[in-house]
C-alpha cells in the first residue's frame, strides 16, 4: 500500500508537469505486486517510513529495439518513485546507487532505463549518474505517448 501511494505521487507530479507517461494506469497494483513476488523491487526508508522505491529486472522486451553497448548482464531500472514527503532529498539517486552497487556484486555489467520526453528529473538523474541516452523505445503501457528515451550506464 506504501508503494501504491508513492506510486500516486509520481503519476500526480507527472501530470502536473503536463507529461503523459504513467497516466493510463501503470504501473497498477499488479505491477508491484509482481515486482515484490519476482523480488525485484526494491525500497528505501527514513526512520522506518517508507520513503522511494524502484524495480530492477534482469530483462525488458522493449529494450530489444535498439543496440547497446553493453551485451552482458543487464538489470533495467523502472517503476521510479519518491514519496511526496521526500521529495528534493536526494533518495532516488541513493536508491539507484544502492541497486546498482548490489547489481554489481551479482555480476552485472550495466543499468538501463527509459524515460519519457517531458520527464526532466529522471533525465536529469541519468545524467548526474553517468548514464548515456542510447535510442528511442516504445512502450506498451502508455496510449498517449509510448516512446521513450533509454539510457546505459556500462560498469
Amino acid at each position: 500500500d506504501a508503494i501504491m501511494v508513492m506510486i500516486d505521487d509520481a503519476k500526480s507530479l507527472l501530470k502536473s508537469q503536463n507529461s503523459t507517461q504513467w497516466q493510463d494506469g501503470y504501473p497498477a497494483d499488479a505491477d508491484i505486486e509482481q515486482d515484490l513476488k519476482n523480488e525485484n523491487g526494491w525500497g528505501l526508508t527514513v526512520d522506518g517510513v517508507p520513503a522511494a522505491y524502484l524495480a530492477a529486472t534482469d530483462f525488458d522486451e522493449n529494450y530489444l529495439a535498439i543496440s547497446w553497448d553493453c551485451d552482458g548482464p543487464y538489470w533495467a531500472l523502472h517503476r521510479f518513485a519518491v514519496s511526496q514527503a521526500f521529495r528534493g532529498q536526494g533518495l532516488a539517486q541513493k536508491l539507484i546507487t544502492l541497486v546498482m552497487e548490489e547489481g554489481q556484486r551479482q555480476g552485472v555489467k550495466a543499468f538501463r532505463l527509459d524515460t519519457g520526453f517531458e520527464n526532466r528529473v529522471i533525465q536529469h538523474l541519468a545524467d548526474k549518474l553517468g548514464f548515456q541516452e542510447r535510442g528511442v523505445i516504445t512502450v506498451k503501457s502508455d496510449n498517449h505517448d509510448p516512446r521513450r528515451l533509454a539510457y546505459e550506464l556500462v560498469l
